[in-house]
């Protein structure tokens, strides 16, 4: 193909590709173990839904009914809830909605690269302010290039995909007050923080965006229902480029079925992935060249001495991790916690590997 047919900012990006999975034990991509359709209830109120659903109607473009029960769960109007196929729609929504050629979007680094990926693909400028050694954020830097270049887009991780950093609400809010435009908070995790969300200050922020997903603690990744929340006026905003029918009529549903059961989802679901993180933590930090990152999500991350070494032992042992290229992540891999079986295996792989080593 010729490639002068293409976007201008896209002619340098490689196609993506899905890499072969042979291991049984995937825990590579921050997905639940536990299946919302093995409630009976869920599954119940599913298929009552589904029966009353024809497959030639097209779906509700707003997705009202669902647009109200995720407005009550995270207690905000329905007029400030937009519904996406995804976290990674809305993304991609917020950038095609605010960005032009040459804008700049302001990110941490490591961090989820999607923001970086969708900026890039609509002509913006990528301004990435690195972590600290230890994977925590550098505050005072990102505040001062809030300051300083004024950012038509500010994307903060929170808690942060891959490191699983949570940063203070209060300092969400110095840069909410720094930043004249957008302020975009991705909360995909904070469902396993045991923290407010910074949609108890939203009323506060014409600014602010926040994204949220029930891919992670609700199970439904494959389902992908994501949302964004924010004043009425921006979401109206974002509502003038998104497709018209993006969530179809089964993500709709099993997700109004995840809101009807989510106090016995999440209780369900939550608990007892916090104890398998914090033993899988535990365990590994008595691992003498195992570093380990403190985490509130739903995966660790840790450095290795040989990052290729142990992700080969864990292959041998039929399990898949996330392992990084970047030279910020050398050696790194992150670890989805699942359940504690799966945990106990992963800890007496790299025991074994790094022991040896």
């Amino acid at each position: 193909m010729n490639k002068e047919w293409l976007r201008r900012t896209i002619r340098s990006f490689e196609p993506y590709v899905v890499p072969e999975i042979k291991e049984r034990t995937v825990i590579n991509a921050n997905e639940s173990p536990y299946n919302i359709f093995d409630f009976p209830e869920v599954k119940a109120e599913f298929l009552a839904r589904l029966s009353q659903t024809p497959s030639y109607h097209y779906p509700d473009p707003f997705a009202e009914e669902l647009r109200a029960a995720l407005a009550e769960y995270v207690s905000c109007r329905p007029e400030e809830v937009l519904v996406g196929c995804g976290g990674d729609e809305i993304i991609s929504i917020i950038a095609n909605t605010f960005l032009n050629e040459g804008d700049t979007v302001l990110v941490h680094g490591p961090t989820f690269d999607i923001y970086g990926i969708d900026a890039q693909i609509v002509g913006a400028k990528v301004v990435e302010i690195p972590d600290l050694p230890g994977f925590t954020r550098d505050r005072k830097s990102l505040l001062q290039a809030v300051q300083e270049l004024q950012p038509k887009l500010t994307v903060l991780c929170n808690p942060n995909n891959p490191t699983g950093e949570l940063l203070p609400l209060s300092f969400l809010e110095d840069v909410l007050q720094a930043s004249p435009n957008p302020v975009v908070v991705d909360e995909a995790y904070i469902e396993f923080a045991g923290s407010d969300s910074i949609i108890t200050k939203l009323a506060d922020y014409d600014n602010l965006i926040v994204i949220r997903t029930l891919s992670k603690a609700f199970g439904l990744a494959g389902v992908r229902v994501g949302y964004a929340v924010a004043q009425k006026d921006v979401i109206d905003a974002l509502s003038l480029v998104k497709l018209v029918y993006n969530v179809g009529n089964l993500a709709q549903i099993a997700a109004l079925a995840a809101m009807k059961y989510r106090d016995v989802i999440l209780a369900h679901n939550i608990p007892p992935t916090i104890a398998a993180r914090e033993y899988l933590a535990a365990e590994l930090k008595q691992i003498d060249g195992v570093t380990v990152y403190d985490s509130v999500t739903n995966f660790v991350l840790i450095r290795v001495p040989d990052g290729p070494a142990v992700v080969n032992a864990l292959k041998k042992a039929d399990i898949c991790v996330r392992f990084y290229k970047a030279a910020a992540l050398q050696n790194c891999l992150r670890i989805t916690v699942t359940t504690r079986d799966v945990v106990q295996r992963v800890v007496e792989v790299i025991r074994k590997e790094v022991g040896h080593a």
